[in-house]
């Protein structure tokens, strides 16, 4: 929030008086100073407000994450005007943590992403720098002219960048980081969104191919950037593997396709005996298996063969070791239960898959009744796959309520539109509920082909 004054001469908005000279025994003009309000300062306010009406004593309050202050940092970024300046801190303070990846420390990330725009005045940091700006812009404000400005901007700098050559590899993390925070933009656009996001995506990968980025993926800041892209790499095939439009499946396939990078990623990572963790696991063999899925699609696989595979990835779904979590660590718990939540909907979607490809007849209701019963628990779902995979198995009216009440408070707390989710979810309980007396059930990849497919953009589920 900036306060805004008239103008001089303006008498438009304000009531006008003569000005007294400034004490000549106290301080000369030049030498007064302005204390600024900002976002942060509003917020604050607001919280005090709020605990004069708190009867919890002062023991039961714990400060809230948006109200402790980023670490500084020893830049110091001279040449960014005041609203530049404002949109910097409301990044820092609020609109980083609805960013979608796998790491639990978003402070992190978002440090990292400040650095890399604010390193130096290079054209690839400028791109970091007003990719992140149109996302603070787009997350505090809506779209409009001010996001879109600096969205320009930032694409109009990587294609700069681009024309000069071979990139360093602080370059091509750079050109990594700006990629992705515009996919991310244009997944926060929600329905306005003209479906460009997986252009940024592959922009993100061809660079970490090209640059040879997961060489170094030993290093943090490395390492957050590939595994950022490749979270949302393996959501988007997902996406696309149930997007049936005219020719754009084969379009994406061929892109996105198992030939590339995310398998190279997945055995360096071995070879190098790295752990990322239960969650990213878990995604890679959500990721294999929509390959096998994908490939059996172009070129026939004996069915015996397609069963065994995906068997194979259920197991190793189901034998991914639990997080492990310190009891005093409230980030830690959240992200361990995100893990079993992404479990939990990767086991129903691979049941159903065999259901439907196989025959096979599985009772998902001891699977079904923990997934709801921690769904109903939790405040808010930033991630949207397992809340559209368990969303989809919503046969009462009690446990839709319970999706749509997440979704409601999620979309509150964490700014995003979540109409396109909400819309599927519905077309798939007006599809069940149209069927409910049939003796048979709808066909399961079908019903998803088509309610995917219905969007009017590339839906994505990160």
């Amino acid at each position: 929030m900036r306060l805004s004054w008239p103008k001089d001469g303006d008498t438009k908005r304000s009531m006008t008086s003569g000005v007294l000279r400034c004490p000549t025994d106290y301080r000369t003009c030049a030498d007064i100073e302005l204390v600024h309000t900002s976002f942060f300062d509003m917020e604050m306010y607001y919280y005090l407000v709020e605990l004069r009406s708190n009867s919890k004593g002062d023991e039961a309050v714990i400060l809230p994450d948006n109200l402790i202050l980023p670490s500084p940092t020893p830049l110091k970024p001279v040449d960014l005007n005041a609203e530049e300046l404002e949109l910097l801190r409301y990044f820092e303070t609020t609109a980083f943590s609805t960013l979608a990846t796998f790491s639990a420390d978003l402070a992190g990330v978002r440090d990292m992403l400040v650095g890399m725009a604010l390193a130096n005045h290079t054209i690839p940091s400028r791109a970091v720098l007003h990719a992140l700006l149109a996302f603070s812009s787009l997350h505090r404000d809506g779209l409009q002219l001010q996001a879109a400005q600096h969205k320009t901007a930032a694409v109009g700098a990587l294609a700069a960048s681009a024309q000069n050559g071979v990139l360093t590899t602080t370059e091509a993390a750079q050109h990594v980081a700006a990629n992705m925070l515009l996919c991310s933009f244009e997944i926060h656009m929600g329905t306005d969104s003209h479906g460009h996001w997986p252009w940024y995506l592959m922009g993100a990968r061809d660079i970490i191919k090209a640059a040879g980025l997961e060489g170094q993926i030993f290093r943090n800041d490395i390492s957050e950037l590939v595994m950022w892209t490749y979270y949302h790499d393996v959501l988007a095939r997902f996406s696309l593997l149930h997007w049936r439009r005219g020719s754009v499946p084969q379009v994406f396939a061929k892109e996105l396709g198992a030939e590339g990078w995310q398998r190279d990623l997945c055995s360096f990572v071995m070879k190098l005996k790295l752990n990322f963790g239960s969650l990213p696991t878990i995604l890679r063999y959500l990721g294999d298996m929509v390959d096998t899925l994908s490939e059996s699609l172009h070129s026939p696989t004996p069915m015996v063969i397609l069963q065994e595979k995906i068997h194979a990835f259920e197991a190793k779904v189901q034998n991914v070791p639990e997080p492990a979590i310190a009891p005093t660590k409230e980030e830690a718990k959240a992200a361990a239960s995100l893990t079993e939540l992404y479990r939990s909907a990767v086991l129903v979607y691979i049941a159903r898959v065999c259901e439907n490809k196989f025959g096979e007849n599985r009772d998902l209701t001891p699977l079904l009744d923990t997934s709801f019963a921690q769904l109903e628990q939790a405040h808010t779902c930033q991630r949207l796959f397992p809340i559209f995979i368990l969303g989809c198995e919503a046969n009462t009216d009690e446990r839709r309520m319970i999706i749509l009440d997440l979704l409601r408070r999620t979309e509150e707390t964490h700014v995003r539109s979540l109409d396109s989710i909400r819309r599927g979810l519905d077309s798939v309980w007006i599809q069940d509920d149209l069927n409910a007396d049939q003796d048979t059930a709808l066909d399961y990849m079908n019903k998803l082909n088509v309610v995917v497919s219905s969007s009017p953009t590339i839906p994505t589920f990160v």
